[in-house]
């Protein structure tokens, strides 16, 4: 489901039996502060601007049990200005559409999405340096391949036509395709995007698509002055402005960010950071380059086609366009088929659908941890999680001492001792003295490890407690497996122990869930379902990410479900876990 917004209004697009459809909500954007602070009836979002604020109260609470009340904007680029006016507030930085879907959203339905794999190529050098020559896409809808390009002088179209449906008729995907000849690039941009227009996708995927060919296309329209907004549903492109009849392009410098959605009312998918994140998560290492051509070599033993009269790569970008017309627009064509192979073999975008399913909400909030997890929360959490705010300082836990906030500064300035809590063990098999070759050697591993504490220790927020109880982690576990030394002293958390907490609940029910995806997807297996393997296989992937977020948000300092405390005591345990199964085989040898 395609879920943006204009203005105070929610925009909903979803598809049936193929046919599109669409719906605008009015949604009032809000947050919360505490009951007893002060009411200012105004607000002012700019200098000239003057707007009232509206409070509503009910039975909202934040962690302590201290009672809430809702404060109304008028405009969801208000509450940024409009939280200052309070000292304390709570989801405040609660994106407008991940709001409406919390509240709101109680499903999302599965459907097939009408998606254009597109890839652009544009002049590097000489008189045309810097425009768009050509424009592949793919739709997998018509099942078709569609091809703009453009010349200085009109060539010879027919023949150009017949040697263009040469260039796919051994491809099994290949059905016919459509060359589009024209005189000029202004009259190429505006026929590719009046197609958009007519065709509708709800999804654009390409490869560095954010950082490359969206700045391109926009800010060739904007040379001609084409206002691209038309190919938005809500008519809004972030970083096009109109003033005075020129239309300008804000983002050409450094373009969109990876996850950015800048096409309201449209899905833009960067594949190479989808095919990236699942090659992640199978563990099959680091990827030397993240190139289509070096990805889809690795993939497929077969890379991007330069079969061109010019030995040097350069030479053919600079020129072939012009003087070896038939080998670079089937360059462009072979671009483009990889992207929709890669797709599809990988089920990148689906995989991703899938977990917008499982969230129940927006595309743009399936790629961090501090998303998936902070939506999971809200929608199961009896209390108010406060706004997260950037912290100015790396605060010493020892000292006190105020260090400067920057990435690499990992130890206090002034006692030198550790700014960070302890992670994972440190195993080093020369101090461990298990160095050498072994015989005989038996492996095990822990099933979700971090999880497995969690419900374990019924670590939670609303769980922590200065009691001591049964439930507890030292985070001064160390991180080897040595005997603690003599002085060794411990720094104890306590969780209590009469009802399960967010966390171990929350990963208990996604176990369960995940469980009986799998379940199925071997049912499917069985039977030979090869279409059911992949949905059931890419929606137990979706609980896994889900899951893995709860630890990743816990560590993200300023965030307003983060807490030192909780991370620092799933590390410790965990770390307790290996040093008793490391002590335990000790005591079996020989």
């Amino acid at each position: 489901m395609i879920i943006s917004h204009n203005n105070s209004n929610i925009y909903l697009s979803w598809r049936e039996d193929g046919t599109k459809h669409s719906s605008t909500i009015p949604f009032r954007p809000y947050f919360f502060v505490e009951e007893t602070s002060k009411e200012p009836p105004t607000y002012q979002p700019s200098k000239y601007i003057t707007r009232e604020i509206e409070y509503e109260r009910g039975d909202w609470v934040n962690l302590e049990g201290t009672r809430l009340k809702k404060v109304y904007a008028e405009m969801p680029e208000d509450l940024r200005n409009l939280k200052n006016t309070f000292s304390r507030t709570y989801e405040a930085d609660v994106p407008y559409t991940y709001r409406y879907c919390v509240d709101r959203l109680e499903e999302i339905k599965e459907y097939d999405m009408r998606k254009w794999y597109w890839d652009m190529e544009w002049q590097q050098g000489g008189e045309h340096h810097d425009k768009i020559t050509t424009i592949v896409m793919y739709d997998n809808y018509d099942e078709d391949y569609y091809q703009w390009v453009w010349f200085p002088k009109r060539m010879n179209e027919h023949k150009l036509i017949l040697s263009h449906d040469k260039l796919f008729e051994n491809k099994k995907r290949r059905t016919d395709s459509t060359l589009r000849v024209f005189d000029t690039e202004k009259d190429m941009l505006e026929n590719f995007m009046g197609t958009m227009m007519v065709k509708d996708p709800d999804m654009l995927i390409a490869w560095f698509g954010n950082w490359a060919d969206l700045p391109k296309l926009f800010s060739r329209c904007a040379f001609y002055d084409i206002d691209p907004s038309i190919i938005s549903p809500l008519g809004v492109v972030d970083g096009i402005k109109v003033k005075d009849g020129k239309v300008r392009f804000t983002k050409e410098e450094n373009g969109y960010h990876a996850t950015a959605q800048p096409i309201r009312g449209r899905i833009t998918l960067n594949l190479d950071m989808a095919f990236e994140r699942q090659w992640n998560d199978a563990q099959k290492g680091t990827l030397p380059s993240l190139s289509l051509d070096y990805v889809s070599t690795a993939l497929f033993g077969e890379g991007k086609s330069k079969e061109t009269k010019f030995e040097d790569a350069n030479e053919f970008y600079r020129r072939g366009w012009l003087e070896d017309t038939q080998a670079y627009l089937k360059y462009a064509l072979i671009d483009v088929e990889l992207l929709v192979k890669i797709d599809e073999t990988n089920f990148c975008s689906e995989a991703i659908l899938s977990l917008q399913r499982l969230l129940i909400a927006p595309f743009d909030a399936c790629f961090f941890a501090s998303n998936m997890g902070s939506i999971y929360f809200m929608r199961n959490a009896w209390w108010k999680a406060p706004t997260g705010e950037k912290p100015k300082f790396k605060v010493c836990d020892k000292c006190n001492h105020k260090n400067p906030n920057e990435k690499t500064l990992r130890e206090c300035k002034k006692c030198g001792v550790s700014l960070s809590y302890s992670g994972a063990m440190i195993y080093n098999p020369t101090d461990e003295g298990t160095n050498g070759l072994h015989y005989n050697v038996a492996a095990f591993d822990f099933a979700g490890l971090y999880p497995s504490m969690i419900i374990a220790r019924n670590i939670s927020f609303e769980t922590l407690t200065e009691e001591p109880t049964l439930f507890s982690a030292d985070l001064n576990t160390p991180q080897n497996l040595q005997p603690v030394a003599e002085d060794y002293e411990k720094d104890m958390r306590y969780f209590k122990t009469d009802k399960l907490g967010l966390l171990p609940r929350s990963l208990i029910d996604l176990k369960e869930l995940r469980g009986e995806y799998k379940k199925y997807m071997k049912e499917a297996r069985k039977a030979g379902d090869k279409e059911a393997v992949v949905k059931w296989n890419n929606n137990q992937m979706a609980v896994k990410r889900l899951m893995a977020s709860f630890y990743g948000i816990l560590a993200f300092k300023g965030f307003g479900w983060a807490n030192v405390d909780l991370a620092a005591s799933i590390t410790a345990s965990a770390r307790e876990a290996i040093r008793k199964a490391a002590f335990t085989a000790r005591e079996m040898e020989g």
